[in-house]
């Protein structure tokens, strides 16, 4: 076009910057505005007005203002659109202070917004963790003459049944009701979700049902939330019943529930319903995604029937899905509780060869498994080559090691990786505590047992039932009664034992 004795006129040009605006391809766009303005082809509105959207695309703000003075320079008038795509970028690039200020300037020129620029600021607001500033706006808009509508109302009630904030959301329900405001699918989503946090299900089966007498129709994230809740809290009998209004409604049950019902099964136990209902997604053409083999693996795994999670995970092979991170540490993690770690280990190298490196919490299951196998000096092996690899040990790990050489009489070993936790910034717990006198009173040294005791009161971690009953028991066998009985009525007084 540009290499035409006539070029076309901008109108073409800006369909083309347009095209490529919609489909994310925004540095070529500015590209090609560069070259046009190269050639002398003067741009129209509607073509910096894409620029602008590409600017700030990027989060290049200052070129995206750049834009704008280029529009007053041309004599032309930014409209709504030009404004609302810079508050937008403001806020894609967490300046949610300077997006307020340039709204007021705006204003103050005595230019106007529209219900759609509000509803981008109040969703900007709310995305960025300002859900109070959105309330204000909300409260302030009738003042420029605009109308809330329910957009925006459900962009705040959904922030604050995220926060968990959800007597305010439906304060703001009501209040839409009230003005009028008909809530729609999303309203009602939103507040399910949140009651569901709550843990209020009865409240939200009810809202359910209110929504079906407003002859709003759930759809199928409606009911998902709701089940995914219940199986969450062990509710199946309860998400079943969902599960049968959905059926009754007509809305087809997809693989998010599924994957939902699954997991309920197999928080409870009941992992060969689990298997049976992963075995009937596909008559009901409904195909098993990455974390539905990762639900079903972690359910073999946690009842010990490894062999099945091995041949769910060589099924994904088959069927060509990805394993990702999750699916390789949950196998692991069940290969290593079996004590099968030779398997383990093939897999680990397999996660590396896959460009899936294994994180703390894989390493860690292979640090516990290698401590109860009592290949403890392995573990430190293991444990050294994590830290060299620049991955950082947890507090778990840390406490798996410690444990795995006081168990071994590698006490020496064990005081070391103690006190390697306060050089790399860690507080120890109650746990790590906790297994340190265990590992001393196995020794046959329950004063340094007591000194730890003091140590970690000192350090403000507070000693639970079992760390007082490892210290009494080893007193006692010493014969150092007194001290024994004192301890005893300190766990009274704090009400750890029954008087």
């Amino acid at each position: 076009m540009l290499s035409m004795r006539r070029p076309p006129s901008i109108i073409q040009f800006t369909k083309i910057l347009g095209s490529l605006a919609k489909t994310n391809h925004f540095s070529t766009a500015i590209s090609v505005f560069q070259q046009l303005q190269a050639r002398g082809i003067a741009p129209n509105l509607f073509t910096l007005n894409i620029v602008i959207n590409c600017c700030c695309g990027m989060g290049r703000m200052t070129l995206a203002f750049s834009v704008l003075a280029k529009i007053f320079r041309m004599d032309y008038q930014p409209n709504t659109v030009t404004l609302t795509t810079i508050l937008k970028g403001l806020y894609l690039c967490g300046s949610v202070e300077k997006a307020v200020r340039f709204h007021d300037r705006v204003l103050a020129h005595g230019f106007h917004f529209n219900q759609v620029t509000y509803g981008t600021l109040i969703n900007g607001l709310c995305k960025t963790g300002h859900t109070s500033a959105a309330i204000q706006m909300l409260r302030k808009i009738p003042r420029y003459g605009i109308a809330p509508n329910v957009f925006m109302y459900n962009t705040i009630i959904d922030s604050l049944c995220k926060d968990t904030l959800v007597s305010q959301a439906f304060h703001l329900f009501s209040e839409m009701l009230a003005k009028g405001i008909s809530p729609d699918v999303i309203t009602y989503n939103s507040l399910i979700f949140g009651l569901c946090l709550e843990g209020q299900y009865k409240e939200a089966i009810d809202l359910l049902s209110d929504m079906v007498l407003r002859n709003i129709t759930p759809n199928v994230y409606t009911y998902n939330t709701l089940i995914d809740g219940l199986c969450k809290e062990g509710k199946i009998k309860d998400a079943k019943s969902v599960l049968a209004v959905m059926a009754k409604h007509g809305v087809k049950p997809d693989v998010v529930t599924y994957t939902s019902l699954m997991d309920g099964y197999c928080l409870v136990n009941q992992v060969n319903k689990a298997k049976y209902l992963f075995n009937t997604m596909a008559e009901n053409k409904v195909f098993p995604n990455v974390q539905s083999y990762n639900i079903m693996i972690n359910g073999f795994c946690k009842s010990k029937m490894i062999d099945d999670a091995l041949n769910l995970f060589e099924e994904m092979r088959r069927k060509n899905l990805v394993p990702n991170t999750i699916t390789f540490s949950i196998l692991i993690d069940g290969l290593c509780k079996s004590g099968r770690i030779s398997c383990a280990s093939l897999l680990l190298v397999e996660m590396h060869d896959k460009g899936q490196p294994a994180n703390i919490i894989t390493y860690s299951s292979f640090l516990d498994a290698l401590c109860k196998n009592h290949h403890v000096d392995k573990a430190l092996v293991l444990f050294n080559m994590i830290k060299d690899q620049g991955i950082r040990p947890n507090i778990w790990s840390y406490n798996i090691l410690i444990d795995g050489l006081c168990k071994s009489g590698r006490l020496k070993n064990a005081k070391e990786i103690f006190q390697d936790l306060s050089i790399e910034g860690y507080h120890p717990d109650v746990w790590t505590y906790t297994i340190m006198i265990n590992g001393l009173c196995k020794e046959g040294l329950p004063h340094e047992a007591l000194a730890f005791l003091s140590k970690m009161e000192d350090n403000g971690c507070l000693p639970n039932a079992v760390t007082y009953e490892i210290i009494i028991r080893a007193l006692f066998e010493k014969g150092e009664n007194d001290i024994a009985e004192k301890l005893l009525r300190e766990m009274i007084s704090r009400g750890l034992l029954q008087g």
